[in-house]
């Protein structure tokens, strides 16, 4: 039932992945141009990963939901297919990423340093944090009322970089020296997934279609 409900998905964003393979090809030429493969890695993997917000958004057009509560489906599972939609998908983003970041690297003779695997980490780590954040507001609110609440939030750290800026050199000190627990941080990202997965869980179940 889950494979099912996640192959769905991959179907549903089908057409859209396709259109947006121009964009990674000229995003790719860009990156050779301009040496930068960290950025190209960091775009190409928001991309493809965002695309589980475009499932929620067909979704929520074709008013699939309505029609899925009439099946013997957990609500659960619906909910959790879109989190497993979403690992999966950043997991293609690397695998699309990585090789265009070591071809870049090496038409551009620059080698992989330990400040790559820093920058891979907390990409991967920022996705999984992204994920848990808008995951449950679209479920809540709906693809439109979401984008409304999630600029409403984007306001929220200007405003606290605002109010704590006298401090953002003694959080940048403290920053450098947990450097060392950076391999951790994945495992966080993974478990504030695992928790917003149990929020959007008793959300969903609360919705009325």
């Amino acid at each position: 039932m889950m494979i099912g409900l996640i192959v769905k998905d991959f179907m549903t964003i089908q057409r859209q992945m396709k259109a947006q393979a121009f964009v990674l090809i000229f995003l790719l030429i860009m990156a050779i141009f301009m040496r930068e493969s960290s950025m190209l890695l960091a775009v190409i993997v928001f991309i493809v990963t965002i695309q589980a917000i475009t499932a929620l958004a067909y979704d929520e057009q074709s008013s699939w939901d309505k029609y899925a509560n009439t099946l013997p489906i957990p609500k659960g599972d619906i909910v959790l297919s879109k989190y497993i939609l979403s690992v999966l998908l950043m997991m293609m983003g690397l695998v699309v990423a990585l090789p265009m970041v070591f071809l870049i690297n090496h038409l551009t003779n620059n080698e992989i340093t330990t400040e790559f695997f820093f920058t891979f980490i907390m990409i991967v780590t920022s996705t999984l944090c992204l994920l848990a954040v808008l995951l449950p507001i679209y479920i809540k609110f709906g693809s439109i009322k979401g984008r409304m609440v999630l600029i409403a939030l984007c306001f929220i750290p200007g405003f606290l970089l605002g109010v704590f800026k006298e401090y953002i050199p003694d959080i940048t000190r403290t920053f450098l020296d947990v450097k060392q627990f950076i391999y951790l941080t994945p495992f966080a990202g993974l478990l504030l997934l695992w928790l917003s997965s149990l929020i959007s869980t008793a959300i969903y179940k609360r919705k009325e279609f």
